[in-house]
């Protein structure tokens, strides 16, 4: 059977082609969403300063913030055997002439790379420095350079180069650690080894001398952790995308895969049904279809393999060119997804072939043969429960988002919400498309008269087939819809608390990231200024409380402006005693801790210090934040410096600024208000990015399905022209059965859409509607319509050239 079976392939390149290249996708989609996933679990961060270090000392890398080593350490961990050197090293941000960013170092630090001198020398005292070849700045004379609040010229000595993209300005070492103005401490600890020593063996040696501190040994990829602060964590937005998506295209591979497959076979009944008639068994019949659909589903995955790396590693690329992942992540794809994603192919297209190729299998001959000719049996047990089973759990999903999710957390039952009503919803569409048709019957006829009357009786002779084309019309549309709507709707309601949790009249920022304290007291001082609040944005932690640490946002302020220029509300205590060592908790906050004005509470902050905080008030506001002042919380951040300053007061009043400091620029309300919705503009980017992968899937499958749809009437349109209809009537006809397939689709899409969103309203802002410009939605529609009418016509047309008795004749 299997030798008939390829054989039978050259036969039927059409409708096997169709099914290629929807497991090709699907398999490379499905991959590649894996791979992300396991790029995200691994956390892969290749280490580019730090390459010739094969162990690395540093602080935990679980905290936000960078935290400090005893600089101590360096002698304990020079006495581990295997130990040949350590080289500790300092890091702070410098800023070049041309407004760019780099990091100060040590000099001894260069080893870690390895720098060498292309030109010059090593900085031998306070006012010398070596710049690496990619500053841009050259040999000789003085260069300005920012640190802090502060714009030192120093002499460049040197120029040296490493295989490393990022900028660095070396410092003589006793400069170096002086401007790092953390005394006894250090950035990190690199470790090089002795000749024959190895990487696991030194660092198990090496974490147990030095285990009663709060640092870390790193090797291998893990040793990026401690050069590139923001990497830490940043693999869970990952996970969390790749896991939505990832689910969202193996649901729509299925469907998609099992359309097209069971639209190929169902064109075969009646080939099968003379198979039957000659004595074929249904087990032959099945092995035969098995056997052609898993050459083809094994040619297709072992193709989407490679491209699923491809593929995976620009998906990586634009979530880190979105803020969304660390730049500085490598894209990892083991065995595991490529497995996945094989297995996920293989099993839904021999499923589905199976499912497709049963009826005709089982189905004495005489009752087969009938058959053939038209579909009309779709029900049964199995995909009725299944059926059931989605559309019960959605159903169960859409009252939990609506009744007992709050908030932006509503997303994450939403999705799962749209997935399940248009699975049922797609199990069903035999059944949902006969009451379509008959609603949609009169209007047809009414607006087309006798095209659309042949259109209305075709879609209701064909209503199993025509099911199949609804179905990717109402997953495109569904899909789109809903998935679209949600992000509008939460960055609607994001935009809306910012807007009133922001009191200023203008925003402060710097070009070079950070805002020094000093710059405060500055804004304060100008004629107009009625008040200025910096604003430190970090992570903090109530050390074991429950069952483990609890995460805080917590913001960094000026107590005296904090409440004209931000949506705080204070319900007890004030924050004139928010000074030293002190936090105003929120409402919730200090309900659950049990801290009252006056109580001392313990708190880890986020670089990993523990420091006992008095309340010094409690407050309401659209944020769940903890305040406290903001030199507290500058002193355990990475950069030392504030986000932004909030200033009540108009922007002509800072126009002395701008002059005294070029790197800081002044935006009014009405431009912060549209920044500050950046961080949500990111997520609805990405968000599109990955829902229009899922639904170009999802139109080639529409597009594939209504393709093979049309060229298996080719009998049907030759008969019609030898009955004397001509090409215009034909298309005409075909063209009202394409709006009978377009409308049914929108409108079980709409259901898709309806089920979703307005559970995720409600539980987001209360409302019963989301929240986004009508035309996403006419656009959508639109691009379903149009599609399905091209598709259907172009395919139509591409038959109707072949004269109708060679037609009617090639078929008999």
């Amino acid at each position: 059977m299997l030798r008939l079976a390829l054989r039978t392939l050259r036969h039927r390149i059409g409708g096997f082609a169709a099914s290629f290249i929807a497991l090709f996708l699907g398999a490379a989609i499905v991959m590649a969403c894996g791979g992300l996933m396991e790029t995200g679990i691994r956390n892969a961060v290749p280490p580019q300063r730090l390459a010739a270090a094969p162990l690395v000392v540093t602080g935990d890398p679980s905290y936000l913030e960078r935290s400090p080593v005893d600089a101590a350490l360096a002698a304990k961990a020079a006495d581990v055997d295997g130990v040949a050197e350590v080289v500790p090293d300092v890091a702070f941000p410098v800023t070049l002439p041309d407004g760019a960013e780099a990091t100060g170092h040590t000099w001894s630090g260069a080893r870690l790379a390895p720098y060498s001198v292309d030109s010059g020398r090593a900085p031998q005292g306070p006012g010398e420095v070596v710049v690496d070849a990619h500053s841009g700045v050259g040999l000789g004379g003085t260069v300005p350079l920012r640190i802090g609040s502060k714009s030192v010229d120093y002499q460049v000595v040197g120029v040296a180069r490493a295989p490393v993209d990022a900028k660095a300005v070396f410092f003589a070492d006793d400069e170096a650690r002086r401007l790092y103005a953390k005394p006894g401490k250090v950035d990190l600890i690199g470790v090089l080894l002795e000749p024959g020593a190895t990487a696991d063996g030194v660092r198990a040696a090496l974490t147990a001398a030095v285990a009663d501190r709060d640092v870390t040994v790193l090797a291998g990829d893990e040793r990026g952790l401690a050069e590139f602060a923001d990497t830490q964590g940043g693999g869970e937005a990952i996970i969390t995308l790749s896991a939505v998506f990832g689910g969202l295209a193996i649901m729509v591979a299925m469907f998609v895969v099992a359309g097209t497959l069971g639209l190929s076979v169902q064109q075969r009944h009646r080939e099968m049904a003379l198979l039957r008639a000659i004595g074929t068994t249904p087990g032959q019949l099945r092995r035969l279809v098995l056997g052609e659909t898993a050459f083809v589903a094994v040619l297709a995955t072992a193709l989407g393999w490679p491209v699923s790396g491809y593929l995976g590693e620009w998906l990586l690329g634009q979530l880190s060119g979105a803020g969304v992942a660390p730049q500085a992540m490598a894209y990892r794809q083991g065995w595991v997804p490529v497995v996945a994603g094989v297995g996920i192919s293989l099993l839904s297209a021999l499923v589905a072939a199976f499912v497709a190729g049963r009826g005709a299998a089982v189905a004495r001959p005489t009752e087969a043969l009938t058959a053939a000719s038209l579909q009309t049996r779709w029900f049964s047990v199995p995909r009725l429960v299944f059926a059931l089973l989605c559309l019960g759990g959605g159903t169960a999903l859409s009252i939990i988002t609506a009744l007992v999710m709050d908030g932006p957390v509503a997303a994450s039952t939403a999705g799962p919400t749209a997935m399940l009503w248009a699975s049922g919803i797609a199990l069903l569409s035999p059944g949902a498309a006969r009451v379509l048709i008959a609603v949609l019957r009169w209007p047809v006829r009414a607006f087309s008269g006798l095209s659309g009357y042949l259109a209305v009786l075709n879609t209701r002779a064909r209503r199993v087939r025509v099911a199949g084309a609804i179905t990717p019309v109402m997953l495109a549309t569904g899909l789109a819809t809903a998935l679209i709507y949600l992000q509008t709707t939460q960055a609607g309601a994001a935009s809306g608390a910012f807007a009133e949790s922001l009191r200023a009249d203008a925003v402060v920022t710097s070009s070079t990231g950070g805002v020094p304290l000093e710059v405060v007291d500055e804004i304060r001082a100008l004629p107009g200024v009625e008040a200025a609040s910096a604003v430190v944005d970090t992570e903090a932690y109530f050390p074991h409380h429950g069952d483990g640490d609890d995460e805080i946002t917590v913001l960094g302020v000026t107590p005296d402006g904090v409440t004209r220029t931000m949506g705080v509300d204070i319900t007890s205590g004030s924050l004139d005693d928010l000074r030293g060592e002190s936090v105003a908790l929120p409402t919730g906050w200090a309900e659950e801790l049990g801290a009252a004005v006056g109580d001392s509470v313990r708190m880890k902050l986020g670089d990993g210090a523990e420091v006992d905080l008095e309340v010094a008030a409690v407050h309401t506001g659209s944020f769940d934040a903890a305040l406290m002042p903001a030199e507290l919380v500058v002193a355990h951040t990475t950069g030392g410096q504030a986000s932004q300053v909030l200033v009540k007061g108009p922007e002509s009043a800072l126009a002395p600024l701008a002059e005294r400091h070029p790197d800081l620029e002044v935006a009014d309300r009405e431009q912060a208000l549209a920044a500050g919705g950046g961080g949500e503009q990111t997520g609805a980017w990405v968000n599109y990015l990955l829902v229009g992968m899922i639904l170009v899937y999802t139109v080639i499958s529409l597009v594939n399905t209504l393709v093979i749809a049309t060229g298996e009437r080719r009998r049907e349109f030759a008969l019609q022209r030898l009955i004397g209809a001509t090409h215009g009537q034909i298309l005409r006809m075909v063209g009202m059965e394409s709006v009978v397939i377009s409308l049914g689709g929108i409108i079980l899409g709409a259901i898709v859409s309806l089920v979703t969103l307005v559970p995720f309203a409600i539980a987001l802002n209360g409302t019963y509607w989301p929240q986004g410009p009508i035309g996403i939605y006419l656009v959508v529609v639109g691009a379903a319509t149009g599609l399905t009418l091209l598709s259907t016509l172009l395919s139509t047309a591409y038959v109707l050239r072949t004269p109708p008795v060679e037609a009617a004749a090639a078929l008999d």
